[in-house]
């Protein structure tokens, strides 16, 4: 088990936001957990006033990994100064693969949903060198 706590103050916007994060591992994999809250719109967390999230990183092979994850967002941030009443949820999938040593691919996908908005699927393809 791992876990981390951090915490900011933007004295610009005069808020602050704190994180937890922890992850540990089970079965072939491991389980994430974050929690969020956000005083105001800052320069360290904005999206929300507090959201939760939730990944389980799948070992499946010596060179692919596979993360599914779910988010919620409540009193999602719009525009302003202030959050509003709304939710959001955000689900997604990531893939991850070691094409040769030092070298890997991944993709992204994910699925938001707010409240009062458009539902939007948005993502990405990543080549990747380490040195």
């Amino acid at each position: 088990f791992s876990y981390q706590v951090t915490g900011g103050w933007d004295f610009d916007n005069e808020d602050g936001a704190i994180r937890a994060m922890g992850t540990v591992e089970i079965g072939p994999g491991a389980l994430g957990l974050a929690a969020v809250y956000s005083s105001g719109p800052n320069s360290y967390y904005s999206a929300a006033e507090w959201a939760i999230a939730a990944e389980y990183a799948i070992k499946a092979t010596d060179k692919l990994k596979i993360t599914p994850g779910v988010q919620y967002y409540s009193d999602v941030y719009e525009a302003g100064d202030d959050f509003s009443d709304n939710e959001a949820w955000k689900v997604g999938l990531t893939v991850d693969y070691q094409i040769v040593d030092n070298f890997y691919a991944k993709a992204s996908v994910q699925y938001f949903d707010p409240e009062d908005g458009d539902d939007s699927t948005s993502g990405y393809f990543r080549l990747q060198r380490s040195f």
